[in-house]
């Protein structure tokens, strides 16, 4: 008995010697390079977490997927995560991932994140990495925000990335001018520049040049300009599509014969104007008319042109309304306009309604109950000193009428990016311009405006305005003469 209980004790010390042993023999293996798999796998085994590290990194040097896998096991995050990326069969791919990310691993946390259909369960995983200072779930967490319309609490993270991300001290910048940060705008605007971003370069010469300023350089001049188009600029983004769609404009050798100018941008802040997306619940973008007339607006404006953040481009009487993501093209399309062309795209059936009648004096368009109706209505055409060749156009296909265009190919009033104006649009246009043939300034919205408000001292203003350009007194013609036209 006394034996045994001998050799219990002897066995039970040579095991604590041995584990003793080996708790002092680990660190001194690690610090003569004794690194090969084997021994660091028995060193993880013997309770070292820098074995286990150095584990994980031989097997992923090496792409070995065995201690990988055997890395993992052990508990090391990263041999999960690197197990993930390899793996090809989604459900794998999910379940790795996600023990990654429950380990605390914040890459894994991110791709967790992105591979969650709940937004819920997406926003809490990014913030898990991103709370880890994950530069890259930083910038998603603060991106999904925005996407969700919650602003403020973007703002929070974006923050956190824009010393460290050049695109994000951007987005930042535009934030900040957004809310009337002006001053602290500029500082991020500059901070992204020196990181090399040359959109800050754009966004800070705008500013320089424009805001609260003014500018020139914008400003499209022609000779005897019938449309003085005054635009009016709400934020930065439209400040930089203005200043692209004046250097387009200038540049368009389709336009250059007609009598329309571009006037200078009067850039206001955003509550100056009070705008929407769906103003009056016409589901198109417009603002308060009466506040737009008491903008200090050019002597010689005629027409307007707002640009704002959202909504649906259209004209109304004498003022075009062009949110940050409409073109060149669009903008043309709109300019026709105000001299009375209709689109040639499928009018829905309440527009239809009030297009589609026998007495449209359209330019582009001829619309008839019958084609045997055609041939007396085509005198303006015929006039025109251009060849046309007539074609049916969609206009009308949500009516019982049909409408008839001067053109056999797709033009810039079928498709915005349609680049092709007739010979004949351009001459009835420019003749429509010249004559100012139901060509309606922006005097006719706030003459209305005020009217509505019951203001008509105001409103009798600028309905003398109004009828003043639409009917000039031309001293170079005897009273009697004519000058009316089918054109």
């Amino acid at each position: 008995m006394l034996k045994t209980l001998r050799l219990l004790v002897l066995a039970l010390g040579g095991a604590c010697l041995s584990a003793a042993s080996q708790q002092q023999y680990v660190p001194l293996m690690l610090k003569q390079g004794q690194t090969d798999p084997v021994s660091l796998f028995r060193a993880v085994k013997a309770g070292s977490d820098e074995a286990l590290v150095q584990l994980s990194q031989y097997a992923q040097t090496h792409q070995d997927p065995y201690w990988l896998k055997q890395a993992a096991e052990l508990g090391d995050a990263r041999s999960y995560y690197r197990l993930a990326l390899n793996e090809t069969d989604e459900a794998t791919h999910r379940r790795l991932m996600s023990k990654a990310a429950m380990a605390g691993f914040a890459p894994a946390q991110h791709e967790v994140a992105l591979l969650s259909d709940a937004s819920e369960h997406r926003v809490q995983w990014l913030e898990k990495a991103a709370e880890q200072d994950y530069l890259p779930a930083i910038i998603s967490l603060y991106q999904w925000l925005m996407i969700e319309e919650r602003a403020d609490e973007a703002e929070l993270w974006m923050e956190k990335a824009a010393p460290h991300d050049p695109n994000s001290a951007l987005l930042l910048a535009k934030q900040e001018w957004r809310t009337g940060k002006y001053a602290l705008a500029r500082s991020w605007f500059r901070h992204a520049k020196e990181q090399g971003v040359s959109q800050a370069k754009d966004y800070l010469k705008l500013i320089d040049n424009y805001w609260q300023a003014q500018g020139s350089g914008l400003a499209v001049t022609r000779q005897h300009c019938v449309i003085n188009l005054q635009p009016v600029v709400l934020s930065l983004e439209n400040m930089q599509q203005m200043a692209q769609l004046s250097q387009s404009f200038a540049a368009d050798s389709r336009l250059q014969s007609l009598p329309v100018c571009l006037l200078e941008p009067i850039w206001v802040k955003p509550d100056a104007v009070k705008c929407d997306e769906n103003w009056l619940s016409h589901r198109r973008l417009g603002c308060d008319v009466r506040q737009l007339s008491r903008l200090p607006l050019a002597d010689n404006f005629t027409h307007l042109m707002v640009l704002a953040p959202r909504g649906k481009a259209n004209v109304h009487n004498g003022i075009m309304y062009l949110d940050q993501g409409d073109s060149y093209s669009v903008f043309v399309h709109e300019l026709a306009h105000f001299s009375g062309f209709v689109d040639e795209y499928p009018l829905s059936s309440d527009m239809a309604e009030q297009v589609c009648h026998p007495y449209s004096r359209a330019p582009n368009l001829v619309i008839v109950t019958d084609a045997a109706e055609l041939p007396d209505k085509l005198d303006g055409w015929r006039q025109s000193g251009e060849e046309w060749t007539m074609a049916k156009a969609r206009t009308c296909n949500n009516h019982q009428m049909q409408a008839y265009k001067g053109s056999d190919q797709l033009t810039f009033m079928e498709y915005h990016d349609q680049q092709y104006i007739p010979p004949l649009y351009l001459s009835l246009w420019k003749y429509r311009l010249e004559n100012r043939v139901e060509l309606l300034p922006a005097f006719v919205n706030f003459a209305q405006a005020w009217h509505e408000k019951g203001n008509h001292t105001i409103a009798v203003q600028w309905q003398n305005k109004a009828e003043a350009f639409m009917y000039p007194i031309d001293t170079s013609l005897p009273a009697a003469v004519d000058t009316a036209s089918p054109l």
